[in-house]
């Protein structure tokens, strides 16, 4: 990942963490990567957010736009380049030349190796740090306040960016209005959201579907 990138990401991070040892807890097979490799971790997010992109720009150009198909004069003896319509580029009020249509694609193409590999290393890294905490955070009812007390038991509810890997639908409705919290589930995670988040908070469930979808 180039400096600026990585700067730009880790600057969003909160200081003085809360650690945690979870290692005993987690697959060596997805936690265990000793060096990380930072080029698979910025090819990996440059397609993600590359994905996100929706092609809705859209100019018209000499055939949409709107005037006279007449020829404006006649081809010779006027002194004039010439010209076969008014609609043309070179002319002001004609089509756009080249202008952006919504048929861009702007998918970047990464080996499933190398989105491997980032999401690794991504999960790696903050193993290493001791950013990972194991634990069920799911709930029988809808409720902020109890979720903010389970955070405030861990001393975690101050992070900046706080990841929870879950299915639970009441937990997704409880987080939902709280600013440092995101919840995604397993199949949903992104290496960027693991290069941003300031602790992961996944279940021993979702480490068993997180190694079926690796």
């Amino acid at each position: 990942m180039n400096k600026i990138s990585e700067i730009s990401i880790q600057s969003q991070k909160t200081e003085n963490l809360v650690k945690f040892n979870a290692n005993d807890d987690l697959p060596k097979s997805l936690f265990e990567q000793k060096e990380p490799h930072f080029q698979a971790i910025f090819d990996a997010i440059l397609s993600e957010r590359a994905s996100k992109r929706l092609s809705t720009h859209k100019v018209k150009n000499r055939a949409e736009v709107s005037g006279t198909g007449k020829k404006p004069w006649k081809q010779k003896s006027t002194g004039k380049a010439r010209a076969g319509s008014k609609r043309s580029p070179i002319f002001v009020g004609g089509g756009r030349a080249f202008g952006p249509t919504t048929q861009r694609n702007y998918n970047l193409k990464v080996n499933k190796k190398v989105k491997k590999l980032a999401f690794i290393s991504a999960l790696s890294q903050l193993a290493q740090n001791q950013q990972i905490l194991v634990n069920d955070f799911s709930m029988n009812k809808i409720s902020t306040k109890l979720l903010v007390d389970q955070l405030k038991i861990f001393k975690i509810d101050q992070l900046r960016h706080i990841l929870i890997a879950s299915s639970d639908p009441n937990l997704f409705l409880s987080a939902r209005n709280l600013p440092n919290v995101e919840l995604v589930k397993t199949n949903s995670l992104t290496v960027e959201s693991l290069i941003k988040a300031d602790l992961l908070i996944i279940s021993k469930n979702e480490i068993t579907n997180l190694e079926k979808r690796i």
